[in-house]
């Protein structure tokens, strides 16, 4: 009698997804456990998250800020004034619109982001240091997979976690 076998990928994918998910877990864990160390109260990773986006995408309206980041507006309000406390962020007349204000990054919060990204490439090349060069191109490139896919699928998911921490 003759047997088929599946292929290993297709043998268990409750199991596979499983051992993502644990693995995801404790990715999770390890980087906000890190973060929440080093960082203390001294500035909020989401007032850092509006200033790296800042920098990368130019001035921005406060709306523009917060759809970028996820945020409601209220929560980019309150990081926005800390990192205008701490002189990370400033702001100014859109030129487009007299009325309306854009925030920027200052000298000072880009000098931050510098020392920030200095520092982050050395600890990602730390973390990698016994990775072949093919296995970092690989996981870059699925990684840069599954970002994709969860832009794509970003509402559904957010309609779907929001209805079950409801009707739970």
């Amino acid at each position: 009698m003759t047997q088929t076998s599946n292929p290993p990928e297709a043998e268990a994918p409750a199991d596979v997804i499983s051992a993502l998910e644990h693995e995801f877990r404790n990715f999770t864990i390890n980087l906000t456990k890190f973060k929440h160390d080093v960082n203390g109260d001294r500035l909020d990773r989401l007032a850092l998250m509006i200033i790296g986006t800042l920098s990368h995408c130019g001035p921005s309206r406060l709306s523009a800020v917060a759809e970028k980041c996820g945020f409601d507006p209220s929560t980019a309000s309150r990081q926005v004034a800390a990192l205008e406390q701490a002189e990370l962020l400033e702001r100014e007349t859109d030129p487009d619109d007299r009325r309306a204000i854009l925030l920027k990054t200052s000298p000072k919060g880009k000098q931050l982001l510098q020392r920030l990204e200095v520092g982050r490439r050395k600890r990602i090349e730390r973390i990698l240091e016994d990775w072949p060069t093919e296995d970092i191109a690989t996981f870059t490139r699925l990684l840069a997979r599954l970002n994709e896919a969860t832009e794509r699928h970003h509402e559904q998911n957010a309609r779907e976690l929001e209805q079950e921490l409801n009707h739970g």
